[in-house]
């Protein structure tokens, strides 16, 4: 969405973007190799003191690249004897890269929304988002694991794809057998490998969706100080277990505890209107503030105006025809009648609630 012209700024007067980014535009990319060709540009400008809409947020595609890694795909889907390898690895990588991406818009969005109600409020507008992206960034940059697991967004960008009972979920095999999806606890992947039992486990995905939020509000990426617990764990009892305690220790700190137990203190949890403590982090991140195809994408390269045609839902088969098409290769037998359609206007709440 671009921002208009409007009295009060902020986010009032928003319109339809067009499909292509200015010339000269920045082309970016994640750290793993499945998600090089996707980024999310935040909704708020950084560095600002009063909240301002960055005409370019939204979800940016490198369109030559993603051609690219979408041909070593369908070389892959060939052998297996796949019909139509070029054009299913083509949707099978974008659906991948386009709805993790919008779980970034769900934290920024909601974050964005803290940022302004204390700019409301008549507070200094923090930066928590560019804050926190520093501090990931610096994790990647080092790549060691287990400090490169607390960058907790990737793990939970990669686990809202593959959670079940969605129909993007269900794509799940496929996407890891044409390595969209890393192994789980591929330590050259990183967090984005974490993803597996963060997807299985409604208990991990609600306590990593509070630790995201803590790590923007104390601009910390290890704010509850269990580092040095988990690389002790890694030493003696490998990866695997290591991520495990991960999970515990964070869960544990998001349950209120008994005096004298390990987990929190007092003051972390404030009672609500019903008396039920809850952590003084907001929770999880249930929805953002517009839905999937309301979020622009910017597809940067030669190769973006064919693919701003193929994934245009006023004009091609996106989204229904993309998802149909996958299932009809992958998943043909296991689709029901009655699924949950990731793109439908009740999807949000059932689908990302943590």
């Amino acid at each position: 969405m671009r921002q208009m012209e409007t009295p009060g700024g902020g986010l009032a007067g928003l319109s339809r973007p067009e499909r292509t980014p200015s010339p000269g535009a920045d082309v970016g990319g994640e750290i793993d190799e499945a998600l090089a060709m996707f980024w999310y540009r935040n909704l708020l400008r950084s560095g600002t003191d009063h909240p301002e809409v960055d005409p370019d947020w939204g979800i940016h595609v490198n369109a030559d690249a993603l051609v690219e890694w979408a041909a070593g795909i369908a070389t892959a889907m060939e052998r297996d004897g796949v019909a139509n390898a070029p054009t299913l690895s083509l949707d099978l990588a974008f659906i991948f890269g386009f709805d993790h991406c919008f779980f970034h818009h769900c934290v920024d969005a909601q974050v964005s929304m803290h940022m302004m109600r204390l700019h409301a409020a008549g507070q200094p507008m923090p930066d928590l988002r560019e804050q926190n992206r520093e501090c990931c960034e610096r994790l990647h940059g080092s790549r060691n694991a287990p400090q490169w697991w607390f960058a907790i967004e990737e793990t939970l960008a990669n686990a809202h794809v593959a959670r079940d009972p969605t129909r993007l979920g269900g794509l799940r095999e496929a996407f890891l057998r044409y390595g969209i999806l890393p192994q789980p606890l591929d330590v050259s992947r990183g967090p984005w490998a974490l993803w597996e039992q963060t997807a299985m486990d409604e208990r991990a995905f609600r306590a990593l969706s509070h630790m995201v939020w803590l790590q923007h509000l104390t601009g910390e990426t290890d704010p509850l100080g269990i580092l040095p617990q988990i690389e002790m764990e890694a030493e003696e009892g490998g990866l695997d277990a290591a991520f495990n305690r991960l999970i515990d220790l964070i869960t544990e700190a998001c349950e209120p505890q008994l005096p004298g137990e390990d987990g929190g203190q007092d003051h972390d949890w404030i009672a609500d209107l019903y008396g039920v403590p809850r952590l003084h982090a907001f929770g999880g991140f249930a929805e953002g503030l517009f839905r999937r195809l309301d979020v622009p994408i910017w597809f940067h390269g030669g190769n973006g105006p064919d693919l701003i045609r193929r994934y245009d839902a006023q004009r091609g088969e996106w989204p229904y025809g993309t998802i149909e098409r996958l299932y009809g290769h992958f998943r043909l037998s296991e689709a029901s009648s009655e699924w949950d359609d990731p793109f439908t206007s009740d999807d949000d709440e059932f689908e990302l609630s943590p």
